[in-house]
């Protein structure tokens, strides 16, 4: 097993985990020149004094540090002489400072780094969302050193199967404490948000719409939450059987606490709880207090109480997904994660058959009053 962190750029952290089987950890600067994958109002103000200490930190533990540079787009500027030189300044100065390579998910970006750097480490983000066995030759062609499948992926076995053939070529990393829509259609837009949001001179915002999107979907079917493509500690094995032995941990936005809780759990293969503990969830988690800071309705403070009983899967639940093709079935015809959603997930401490809500629609009123300071604009 081998685990890449998110950094919160707390030298505390590095010390808790570093007697686990943590590899890697990665991180960025709040605002950078290409953006990223994360908004810069959820990371912590990070100077670049306190950048070099943080980094001998990670390095004193052993560990190696990948620079976050996973935008989803460069705005065209990829045309400009002038914008490539800068981020060529930027690269060597990052290489100067330390670090030991990139999570990228452009293919200019990663041209652009190993034709100056070529032994430098570049992993490929989500954000690439590759999904695909030709996308993952085609990044492997253009020299990428791992490879961070699209969350989707993460129960496609057939996929997952037929990725075998890269073993000693690529790294194959799973991300596994995401908590993104199956299928989500508002991904797309979450990418570009995210990565307008943590570029310099970027527009005023300190919400992301899209989640408000997401967590409507959520709170008008709660068996959502097991559709999403998390892997549980207990259920590393079933991909580490097929040659994937490296997870990702998500959290850049997290404290600490909550960081350890997660890569304990997932390096002891176990966790007696709420998964969502450690689970993102931003739609539980973010959404009611955003909603409630701006005077929307209190329909999301529901998604605050849901319990989802790690120790109530199965022990094999995951099989299911090694011979049901979710990519052409439709879950309404499925009912698989409905069944599991049931057996596993409260609501206020009653069980989900308990539990009728009405449906509600997307707030769209409110978005407007994610800019600036709250207040509708």
């Amino acid at each position: 097993m081998r685990l890449v962190v998110a950094t919160n750029f707390d030298d505390s952290l590095i010390e808790q985990v570093k007697g686990y089987p943590v590899t890697h950890v990665f991180g960025s600067h709040q605002r950078t020149l290409t953006g990223h994958g994360r908004a810069s109002f959820l990371l912590p103000e990070v100077s670049e004094r306190r950048f070099k200490e943080h980094l001998d930190v990670v390095h004193g533990a052993k560990i190696k540090f990948l620079y976050t540079m996973n935008t989803a787009t460069l705005h065209g500027r990829e045309y400009s002489r002038e914008f490539v030189e800068r981020l060529r300044r930027e690269i060597e100065t990052l290489v100067n400072l330390g670090v030991d390579g990139f999570v990228v998910a452009l293919p200019f970006l990663i041209k652009l780094i190993k034709d100056e750097h070529p032994d430098l480490e570049v992993s490929v983000s989500s954000y690439a969302r590759v999904y695909n066995i030709r996308e993952v030759e085609n990044f492997v062609s253009l020299g990428a050193n791992t490879i961070i499948l699209h969350e989707d992926d993460n129960r496609n076995f057939k996929l997952l199967n037929s990725l075998q053939r890269f073993r000693g070529k690529v790294d194959l990393e799973l991300i596994a404490n995401n908590s993104c829509l199956w299928g989500c259609v508002y991904r797309r837009t979450h990418d570009l948000i995210s990565s307008l949001a943590s570029s310099q001179d970027s527009v005023n915002f300190w919400f992301e719409y899209p989640i408000l999107f997401c967590a409507t979907d959520v709170r008008n079917d709660i068996a959502n939450i097991i559709r999403m493509r998390w892997i549980r500690p207990e259920d590393l094995s079933f991909y580490e059987t097929l040659g994937i032995d490296r997870f990702k941990i998500a959290g850049r936005n997290k404290k600490t606490e909550w960081l350890v809780r997660a890569v304990k759990a997932y390096s002891e293969r176990r966790y007696q709880g709420n998964l969502l503990d450690i689970v993102s969830y931003p739609q539980g988690r973010a959404t009611p207090r955003v909603v409630e800071r701006v005077g929307g309705p209190k329909d999301y403070d529901v998604l605050k109480e849901v319990y989802v009983d790690n120790s109530k899967f199965p022990p094999k639940w995951l099989t299911f997904f090694r011979h049901n093709d979710c990519e052409t079935r439709s879950c309404e015809d499925c009912g698989y994660c409905d069944a599991v959603a049931r057996n596993v997930i409260t609501v206020e401490g009653r069980p989900l058959g308990e539990l009728k809500l009405g449906k509600v629609e997307v707030p769209l009123e409110l978005i407007q009053r994610f800019g600036g300071h709250g207040e509708a604009q």
